[in-house]
């Protein structure tokens, strides 16, 4: 069953610069594709700080945001929203291709 219905959990979330890819600031401060790697925040406080944390490291991703998320009892996190669902799971194109197109 998942916990944190209420949204009190959150992740920092941002477009990297380079390719647009959906990614989320980790522990360390980098910048992951990988949901499952990201910095957690349990509560307002922490959700405060780690947007402050997001932004300073921004230099290579646009504008970071607070998303949302669900904790299943086996530490599965998984976004709230459809949107973020969405979002985490990747283009919903395929980039290539649709580079190709543009300069055929």
């Amino acid at each position: 069953m998942a916990k944190n219905l209420s949204g009190d959990l959150q992740v920092a979330s941002a477009n990297r610069l380079v390719d647009g890819l959906v990614v989320y600031l980790d522990d360390a401060g980098q910048w992951t594709p990988r949901l499952d790697r990201a910095a957690l925040a349990r509560d307002k406080n922490e959700s405060a700080i780690l947007l402050e944390r997001a932004r300073a490291e921004a230099f290579s991703v646009v504008d970071p945001f607070l998303v949302a998320v669900t904790e299943d009892d086996d530490g599965t996190i998984e976004p709230l929203s459809l949107r973020e669902k969405i979002r985490s799971a990747g283009l919903t194109f395929d980039a290539i291709a649709s580079e190709a197109v543009r300069y055929a």
